[in-house]
Parts: structure tokens; sequence; C-alpha cells
């Protein structure tokens, strides 16, 4: 029986982690062909999500390991901060529709971060599952991508549903249709090029930790050729915060791997010296005015995306500063699109005062204090590819957090958090954190 439930538990965890990169078209297609319930489709993940943490609740029980949660530093404050959002939805139920969706954008990456945690914990051979479901579903994501980038049509996602009032099937840079920015399977640009710097990363740490000379020539062709799609997908996206967020995460990992190859070092020699002579000669190109400024001279936009994110930082910050304790879960963002009674949506594109926006200061500390403890788990176990990745992709992904509530996005949200849960649990050289880690390793000494 423990087998069984903990066999359904992975499988259900598996397949989030593997549909959520694909999540957009399957909430559009099949929101379109059955519309009634469109909104439980667009839902789904959250739903498998919640019977899946009961579930984790019969397997903690089952496999006695409620000390070892409960006493366990980091899922100990992703539980304050939920029951905090908890407490908070139960003061604002006036109107439940954006409360709830409030919940779900909020939870639902910390939710899949303790199930993942949960999973590893009791089956530390999961790890293994768990990165290559990842890897599946970056195949997907960038293979789609280099398609739209070659060979189909810029409107290829309209045939599946995508439009205005769904997803638009692709964007230009203030309406220059010379600079078209692709979605790949995601539910915009600004998703995919971040879903590209956890990748980009976590590549890289693969290639410098384990892809030397030793390495199968068939795994490093692969991870040879996963870099070159994600950084084409990546620059095709257009996304200057994932730009920025691409290049610190890859300072990140080189300056964390202290000894480097000649090979290595040659390599990167030439990379930086290709970067600084192109930025040299784009800079004066109609390529730096429309993507890098966003500011073309014959543009007939009014309203330019520079003014846009200025006034959203300054009322973001406004808004935090004159809100202790939070306006409420739900009152930004896609949630607040469900309040009729508003009368305008708030958009808050720093994800840093979106927290503080719904969840007030302490939700704020909370959040900063969760993320900053899992980036030092994970540097805590650096010697691992995997845990460098997801380091160093975290330390670009808080960058663009600065920018864009980058967090509130399903697919970016949900993979790197199930990674980090995943990696920061897993025993060996990457072992878990606080009394967790102990009683396993008592458990393994005892039973040796």
């Amino acid at each position: 029986m423990k087998l069984r439930l903990l066999g359904m538990y992975e499988w259900g965890l598996l397949a989030v982690l593997f549909l959520i990169v694909v999540h957009a078209p399957l909430a559009v297609g099949f929101g379109g062909l059955f519309p009634d319930i469109a909104t439980p489709i667009k839902a789904w993940k959250e739903i498998v999500l919640g019977g899946l943490g009961v579930l984790s609740i019969v397997l903690i029980h089952q496999h006695k390991l409620w000390r070892a949660v409960l006493y366990d530093k980091v899922l100990l404050l992703c539980l304050l901060f939920i029951d905090l959002h908890l407490l908070m939805a139960l003061m604002g139920l006036d109107d439940t529709s954006p409360v709830i969706a409030g919940l779900m954008i909020d939870l639902r990456f910390i939710v899949m971060f303790m199930l993942m945690y949960v999973l590893v914990l009791i089956k530390p051979g999961a790890l293994r599952y768990i990165i290559r479901t990842a890897a599946a579903g970056a195949v997907v994501v960038i293979g789609f991508g280099l398609l739209q980038i070659t060979v189909l049509p810029d409107n290829i996602l309209s045939r599946l549903g995508y439009s205005d009032e769904t997803i638009t099937p692709y964007t230009t840079i203030d309406r220059n249709p010379d600079f078209v920015r692709i979605n790949s399977t995601l539910r915009g640009p600004n998703p995919l090029g971040a879903l590209m710097v956890v990748y980009i990363a976590l590549i890289a740490a693969y290639l410098l930790r384990r892809g030397g000379l030793g390495t199968d020539l068939r795994r490093r062709a692969f991870a040879d050729g996963a870099m070159i799609g994600a950084v084409a997908v990546l620059f095709a996206s257009f996304s200057r915060s994932a730009y920025i967020g691409a290049v610190a995460a890859l300072i990140t990992t080189g300056l964390t791997v202290k000894r480097l190859g000649k090979r290595m070092v040659a390599i990167g020699a030439v990379i930086i010296a290709v970067i600084g002579v192109g930025a040299f000669y784009v800079s004066s190109t109609d390529w730096f005015s429309n993507v890098v400024l966003h500011e073309d001279p014959e543009s007939t936009v009014v309203t330019k995306s520079n003014e846009g994110h200025v006034d959203s930082l300054v009322d973001g910050a406004k808004r935090m500063v004159g809100q202790p304790f939070g306006a409420g879960i739900g009152t930004t963002g896609s949630a607040s699109m469900y309040d009729e009674n508003s009368a305008n949506d708030v958009v808050i594109e720093n994800y840093y005062f979106f927290v503080a926006h719904e969840a007030g200061w302490l939700g704020l500390i909370l959040f900063v204090a969760i993320f900053s403890y899992v980036l030092w788990l994970l540097w805590q176990r650096r010697q691992s590819w995997a845990a460098l990745g997801l380091f160093a992709s975290g330390v670009g992904l808080s960058i663009i957090g600065l920018l864009l509530p980058v967090w509130a996005d399903e697919t970016v949200a949900i993979v790197w958090w199930g990674l980090a849960g995943a990696v920061v649990a897993a025993p060996g050289g990457i072992i878990g954190t606080g009394y967790a880690a102990k009683s396993r390793q008592q458990k393994t000494t005892r039973t040796t």
C-alpha cells in the first residue's frame, strides 16, 4: 500500500513538472473546446497539487516523518508563509473569486517546493527522474521555440485558440512587425526568457561540472546543442530582463567554479571578446534602439513600455510604504481581474512589491527569508551541477523579479521551485537540511 501511494505521488508530481511547460496551449485549446469549464481547466495544476498535498500528509504519517518535516527550517518557513496567506484570505472573503485566484498564484510554487522536498526525502532515487522530466520539458519548449524562429508562421498558435481574449499568439516591440517576440509554449515572451535563464544556467553548470573529456560524447553533444538552442530562443524572446538575468546567471556559475580548465577559460575569453565587439557595433543599429532601448523614432505608439515599467515601480513602492499590512490576497495581477467591484486592475511588475502589496511587510519578509534560505542551501550543495545551476539561475531570476512578477508565472515558478525542492532534499553530496538530514543520516547508520 505504501509503495502504491508513493508511486501515485511521484507520478503526479512528474506529470505536473512536465505538463506545466505546455500548460498555456493546453489551457487555451481545451478551454476553447469546453468553455463552460474553462476556469477549472486553467486551474488543473493547482487542483492536482492540492490532491497531492493531501496524499503527502498520508505518506509523511506512514513513513513517520512528522518530526523530520516539522523541525526542518525551510519547510517551517514555507508553512508560515502559507498560514499568513490563508489568514489574510479569510479576512477578504467578501469576493471569493479574486481571493482564491490570488492564493493559487501566490502559493502554488511554494507547495510544489514542499511536495518535491517530501518526495525526495522519502525516495531519494526520484531525483534522477525529476531531472529527466525537466530535461524532457526543456526539449519541448526549446524545440518549439526554434521552430517558431525558423519555419513556423508568426500566428501559428492562433490555430489552437490563441487570441486577444486568451493569449496573444505573438507580440512585437512597440508594434514594430520587424521585431516579433515568440512565446514558444509559454504565456508570453518574458516568461519564456526567464525560463531560458533556468535552462541556460543548468546546462552551463552541467558542462562545467560534468562536461570534461570523460563525458559521454552523446550527452556532451546534447548539452551543447541544448545550450545553443536555449540561447537562440532567449534571443528571440527579446526580453531585456531575461538578457540581464542570463548574464548574471552565467557570471555566477563561472565565479562559483573556482577551477576552470584551460579550454573553458579560452572559450570564456572568446565569448567575452565577441560580446564586447558585438555590443560596440550594434549600439548604433535599429536592433539596439528597438530591443534594448525600446525607442524607435518611427514608432506610432504613444505610451512606451519603458514609461510603463517606471510608473509600475513607482506605484508599487508607494503602495508598499503606505500599506504595511498589504491590500489583501488577489488584489493585484491577473487575480484582481476576477474582482468585478474593482474599477482599475492593479498591475505591479516588481515581484517583491507584488508580495508586499498582497501580504504586507510580513509576507515580504517571509518570502525573502524562504528564497534566500533556499539559495543558501543550494550554495552549500554547489558541488552538484544541478544545485549550482539552480543557484545561479536563482540569482538571475531574483534580478528579473525586480522588473517583472517572475514568480507569478506558473511555468517558471513551478519548474524552478520544484527542482529546488528536490535538489535541496536529496541525500549524498547534496543531503537535506536540519532535522531531516540528521534523522536520515542516523537511520542510515543504524541500518548499516
